[in-house]
């Protein structure tokens, strides 16, 4: 059935109020386009309505409902598609006043004060109820506010006349103000605008999720809120948005604010419960109307709020949860002139910018500075977590790190990645160290917590220990809360949040153990995901290991500060009689140990040694496997099986040298230049060409 655009042909049934049976009101509604129903107690008089959400009822089932001589007077409408889009704007200002101050407010600012012409009706409470047509397609949600101004939209019902209210009110239209007087109008955006507004303000659903009995408990076992859902997400949009707000009023690029959404969302989710079971939480949320879809609605919703008197007048206010410091605006905080203890102008002179040079704070001295974030990339195996965990044990000690002095202070490790592998690696390590684990200030985070959301209570209890001398966060992988690690907008503000935790108590230096890109090489070393990470950081260190030994090196391309030589640690094997398995055997693990220059010296000898003997293998025994080629070497790996794998890796270092080539299959020949130092006879078939 068709519904009519305009003011012709409104009452083709010829409908007369003083004369209508119940029948004829509910034929003037349907040929308006409206899904009428019987209806009682505010409420559809049928046992199911899902199905006439969408269309209008068939003729037959219409028919059935109002025969003739009919004396069903009880009626009502379903609103949304089925109703051609229809929304019910309704006002109760019977019982709320700031109800009618709401839209007078909103027609003189957006209308100049003239209202859309259109159906109205008095409710038989004393309420007004309006009627638009949305956009085709656009969902109208369903929305009961505190305010008194309820909208009904997608899957909504509005009671119409001329049903008998509990009072003995009829409802009924306002003179002149019928559908079939006055063309049901087209909502203007800024009505659109508004509802949308007041469901990420109040709350608010789309009418066809899947609905749930109201739990016994606010919360379920796990400390989720699962009864009082709308308010924690219309709480944590307006947060997080306010929260934006307060550090940069302009509006960010769109690929932030999605990344913003998303971390958003997140935030909310950790929040909440899902009361249908069997089902993950996300998806069981959504089938709920409480998922991302309405999250977002909220978001668009509040978004169009973004800079109103309202998100100023709140922005001005200090975050009670947070430290000024971490979130004041740098340009609406004056900078002082040491100088002159004034402040000063934001275009200052060439004399004003250089007096603000702060000499550099070395916790490390030469390499580590304070107040800096430090990504610590290598490949899994390189070392990382052990020279990681050894720096961080001699900042806490106050001993020099690989001959480099300290200064001394406490220490945060965020164990994410493996809580009881970092257990053990420190107990082992103060073994091997020799130091007692619970005597220094050496303090722990267990396990993986969203960073962003935990901040006010990082703050609150670093206040209390004291200042935070150095921060390890053991990896960034485990504490990334995106979806998508390859995305640079969420790389980048991950990073700006770890960033946060410089400016705890004590201004400490961060270090982000990170996992390297894929086939990550010695000269590759950059962290895994968006390239936003590693503009954000102030250096990058990195490791590279080979032969249980692993090189620690500051990133050409990343490195804020003075370059420093290479530093080398040896991946020792260690065991400790505090950490033992289930059946008493004590367990390894690998601590790092500095190579002093003699050290590493030897160890050069020592590499050159084995190359040169692996060299004459090659060409005295041709045609050997490596593990041949070990056994010949007396390489052995500890439980007496050749060491195959460090002959692999001598050969890689032999080629990449052109000493030797690979002749065929994995049989290699020395070069004329790898038998010269081998000392032997270059042979023709050793054709190297």
């Amino acid at each position: 059935m068709s519904i009519p655009d305009d003011h012709q042909d409104l009452n083709p049934t010829g409908f007369d109020p003083s004369f209508a049976t119940p029948r004829g009101w509910a034929e003037m509604y349907r040929a308006a386009g409206i899904q009428v129903v019987p209806c009682k107690d505010k409420r559809p008089a049928l046992s199911q309505w899902a199905d006439l959400q969408e269309s209008l009822a068939p003729e037959a089932t219409f028919a059935r409902w109002y025969r003739t001589g009919s004396e069903r007077g009880d009626m009502g409408m379903i609103t949304g598609p089925c109703s051609g889009n229809i929304l019910v704007l309704d006002l109760d200002i019977h019982k709320h006043p700031e109800a009618a101050a709401w839209w007078r407010d909103l027609v003189e600012a957006e209308s100049h004060g003239i209202e859309p012409e259109g159906p109205e009706q008095v409710t038989g409470g004393g309420g007004v109820q309006k009627l638009f047509r949305a956009p085709p397609g656009y969902r109208v949600p369903t929305n009961r506010t505190s305010i008194g101004v309820d909208v009904r939209g997608h899957a909504g019902f509005a009671v119409l006349p001329p049903t008998m209210h509990a009072s003995g009110k009829e409802y009924a239209w306002m003179p002149l103000r019928g559908p079939w007087e006055v063309a049901i109008p087209d909502a203007p955006q800024w009505l659109l605008d508004a509802i949308e507004a007041l469901v990420g303000e109040h709350g608010g659903h789309q009418g066809d999720g899947t609905r749930t009995a109201s739990p016994e408990s606010e919360y379920d076992a796990f400390g989720n809120v699962q009864d009082g859902r709308e308010a924690v997400m219309r709480s944590v949009v307006w947060r997080h948005i306010l929260e934006m707000y307060r550090m940069a009023p302009i509006l960010p690029p769109r690929y932030q604010l999605e990344a913003l959404a998303t971390a958003a969302y997140e935030d909310y989710e950790r929040r909440v419960g899902c009361r249908i079971e069997n089902v993950s939480k996300r998806v069981g949320l959504e089938q709920e109307r409480r998922g991302r879809t309405a999250f977002e609605g909220k978001w668009r919703a509040a978004m169009r709020r973004w800079g109103s008197a309202k998100m100023k007048v709140e922005a001005a206010r200090p975050n009670p949860k947070s430290r000024p410091d971490l979130n004041d605006d740098f340009v609406s905080q004056p900078k002082i002139d040491p100088a002159t203890g004034e402040a000063l102008p934001l275009l200052q002179t060439s004399a004003q910018f250089l007096r603000g040079f702060v000499p550099p704070d070395y916790l490390i001295d030469k390499l580590i500075q304070k107040s800096y974030l430090y990504a610590l990339t290598a490949r899994t195996g390189h070392g990382k977590t052990a020279v990681a965990m050894l720096m961080a044990s001699t900042v806490a000690r106050g001993v020099p790190f690989h001959g480099y002095e300290v200064a001394p202070g406490r220490v945060l490790f965020l164990a994410g990645e493996n809580a009881q592998d970092v257990r053990a690696r420190y107990k082992v390590l103060a073994d091997h160290e020799k130091f007692d684990p619970e005597a220094v200030p050496f303090y722990f985070v267990d396990g993986v917590i969203d960073i962003a959301v935990s901040m006010p209570k990082i703050i609150e209890e670093a206040t209390k220990i004291g200042d935070l001398a150095l921060i390890v966060v053991d990896t960034a992988t485990a504490y990334f809360r995106g979806d998508d690690s390859n995305s640079n907008a969420q790389q980048g503000l991950f990073a700006q949040v770890l960033r946060r935790l410089i400016a705890l108590p004590g201004n400490p230096a961060v270090l982000v153990n990170c996992h390297p890109v894929k086939n990550a090489t010695a000269d590759n070393l950059i962290p895994l995901g968006g390239s936003n990470f590693i503009n954000e950081v102030d250096g990058n260190l990195t490791l590279w290991s080979e032969e249980k030994t692993c090189a620690l090196n500051p990133h050409g391309a990343k490195w804020r500060g003075s370059p420093f030589e290479q530093l080398e640690f040896e991946l020792r094997t260690a065991t400790s009689d505090t950490v033992k398995d289930s059946k008493g055997r004590c367990m390894p693990s690998v601590v790092a140990v500095p190579i002093t220059e003699a050290g590493a010296e030897r160890r050069l000898q020592t590499a050159e040694a084995d190359e040169d003997t692996v060299l004459k293998l090659i060409h005295g025994y041709k045609n050997s496997s490596f593990t041949e080629l070990a056994k010949l070497a007396m390489f052995t790996l500890p439980d007496g099986r050749p060491y195959k794998s460090k002959v692999q890796r001598i050969v890689e270092r032999l080629k990449a040298s052109k000493l030797v080539f690979k002749y065929r299959g994995s049989k290699y020949r020395l070069t004329k230049k790898g038998c010269k130092i081998a000392g032997v006879k270059w042979e023709k078939d050793d054709d190297d060409d």
